[in-house]
């Protein structure tokens, strides 16, 4: 018999190179080993908790009707790599703006220069997320890693588990001395419904033209128009793929279009909710109104204002009164000098550059005394008047004097000094300049004035309260959010709408550290963020450290900027024209 003992070495060798050359030709299928792209895509449907539409079968279907997934996927029957594991994932709870914001977030990942801008932000996110879909403990990510249906799982896991509790809350400083906190709360937890618009449109002609192309490839549309802006419409759809018909027709006519979502209720619904912070220390900015340009009667986006300043919102009420026209509510200080009288009944904030604040309702009155004797109030700033009356016009009037309807003289004023007098208007206003305008019978009354005198020009704040009169910028919007860190929420004759229901919100104050503070919360969103209450706003504001907060215009109007960044999702879908904003710019540097 042979001694099998002594020959099993040979034959073990034999067995291994036999085996070797086995997996060499003839490899394990691939997908015994990795998952495959329509079995992440149908998990993640699955973890969303998203139903299937009623008569689809297809679970990669669904999920690209929901927008789960973003389009353009091909080779549904690939492996997915790690890349594409984590940026679906992330698309499907709805942070796709969240992780443009972070691209500039550090990476703990050495491969970390092997992905793009855009997708640094989505493993920033995925990192950041609570729960987290990546480890920070590891020193590589390994983007084009075909991951295995294990791994595949326990993302799909995490994405469900982020669907009942998803938390993203990062701090980062673009630069020394001002901090950027964004936060959002929650994922939509059933599918919304649709609808997709291009703005833009000069006429309503011009829009019905657009969508009689869009109606030659097929999509069908209608035509409104929004405050003096005409724009189409795609109808409201329970799916997305018509949206992104919309979509794809209206970039074929070299139109982009934006996309909006609702769902069942924007009151019982509670999340998602985002919202953005930015804190400003004192010591290295200082705040100021910005303004349109054009002047004070026109609107104007918030980014066509802010010019050099460092961070910028958008400010307190306005009325429009014509396409990109329309003049602000409430008081209005800037540089010591009155631009708008206040709306009374409503909080005003005013500050200096000792780091002083004053929050409150403010009465103002200004008076002309003149050399002779005698005075005349001021009833008017940076308005035409219709008939008799005073008025003071600064440089932010953007535009020459009015023509005189009737009697009248003009007093350009460098400081409290005549300069020169005109008999008529349509006349420049030179930067550091004032004009004193009087129309009607009054103007009579000035004909003793001579070019050099002095005239004096009182400004009363309060009942010549010192401090108030200490102010040198002041904005108004309301109600008053919070005193000394406590919620203290009053109408102040704002509807029921504006008080209690979700709106996007803008917010300006004061942290219980002395630092200013801009707060934008988003709104009118589905999917990224339904809105929030003044109560609720408040709460997040007490719970974030401040102590004074003042509510400003909110809606479509709530834009913030860090730089040249919008750092919000605009509930309008662009920059809707505002009255005027508030800038932060860096002491010492760029004014």
């Amino acid at each position: 018999m042979r001694d099998l003992h002594k020959s099993s070495p040979v034959f073990f060798k034999v067995f291994i190179a036999l085996f070797v050359l086995a997996f060499l030709f003839f490899p394990p299928a691939e997908g015994a080993q990795t998952m495959r792209k329509d079995a992440f895509i149908s998990g993640l449907l699955k973890a969303r908790g998203f139903p299937l539409p009623a008569g689809e079968k297809n679970l990669v279907k669904a999920a690209l009707d929901y927008d789960l997934v973003p389009s353009g996927i091909d080779n549904f029957a690939g492996p997915v790599t790690r890349r594409e594991a984590i940026l679906w994932a992330i698309h499907s709870l709805g942070l796709s703006f969240e992780s443009s914001l972070l691209t500039g977030i550090p990476l703990p990942f050495k491969d970390g220069g092997k992905l793009a801008p855009s997708e640094r932000g989505t493993v920033a996110a995925a990192l950041n997320m609570k729960p987290p879909l990546l480890k920070k403990g590891v020193s590589a990510f390994g983007p084009d890693v075909k991951i295995t249906p294990k791994e595949g799982e326990s993302i799909l896991a995490i994405v469900k588990a982020a669907s009942r509790s998803l938390v993203l809350s990062v701090r980062f400083s673009p630069e020394k001395g001002m901090t950027v906190h964004i936060d959002r709360r929650g994922a939509i937890s059933a599918p919304p419904k649709w609808r997709a618009l291009v703005n833009g449109f000069e006429t309503r002609e011009e829009a019905e033209a657009f969508r009689s192309l869009l109606a030659g490839r097929t999509v069908e549309a209608t035509v409104d128009s929004q405050n003096y802006d005409w724009r189409v419409r795609s109808v409201l759809s329970d799916r997305y793929g018509p949206i992104r018909e919309f979509l794809e027709a209206a970039r074929g006519e070299g139109r982009e279009g934006v996309v909006f979502t609702s769902p069942p209720s924007w009151e019982k619904e509670e999340v998602p909710k985002y919202w953005v912070m930015i804190t400003l220390d004192p010591a290295r900015f200082a705040l100021r109104p910005i303004f349109a340009p054009q002047g004070l009667s026109a609107l104007a986006p918030l980014s066509s204002m802010a010019g050099s300043a460092a961070a910028a919102i958008n400010g307190g009420f306005f009325t429009i009164s014509g396409k990109e026209q329309g003049s602000p509510i409430g008081v209005l200080l800037s540089e010591g000098m009155f631009i708008n009288p206040p709306y009374q009944g409503r909080t005003c904030l005013g500050w200096n550059d000792q780091n002083q604040a004053a929050f409150g309702h403010l009465e103002c009155s200004t008076k002309v005394t003149f050399p002779e004797g005698g005075y005349m109030e001021i009833t008017a700033f940076n308005r035409e008047m219709k008939g008799s009356g005073v008025v003071l016009f600064t440089p932010h009037f953007g535009k020459p004097t009015p023509l005189f309807k009737t009697q009248g003289i003009e007093l350009l004023l460098q400081g409290k000094r005549i300069e020169e007098i005109r008999t008529s208007g349509g006349n420049p206003i030179p930067e550091g300049r004032r004009v004193l305008a009087v129309y009607g019978p009054s103007a009579s009354l000035l004909s003793s004035l001579r070019k050099g005198d002095i005239l004096g020009i009182d400004q009363s704040l309060n009942g010549d309260d010192p401090y108030w009169g200490s102010m040198t910028e002041a904005v108004q919007g309301g109600p008053f959010l919070l005193r000394k860190g406590q919620i203290v929420i009053e109408d102040e004759s704002l509807s029921d709408s504006v008080v209690n229901r979700r709106h996007p919100r803008t917010v300006l104050g004061l942290t219980a550290k002395g630092q200013w503070f801009f707060f934008v919360g988003d709104g009118r969103s589905a999917v990224h963020s339904l809105g929030f209450t003044l109560r609720e706003t408040a709460e997040i504001l007490k719970k974030e450290g401040v102590s004074y907060a003042l509510n400003l215009d909110g809606g479509g109007s709530s834009s913030i900027m860090a730089g040249s960044r919008i750092l919000n999702v605009l509930s309008d879908g662009r920059e809707r024209p505002v009255s005027y904003g508030v800038g932060a710019f860096r002491k010492g540097g760029d004014s």
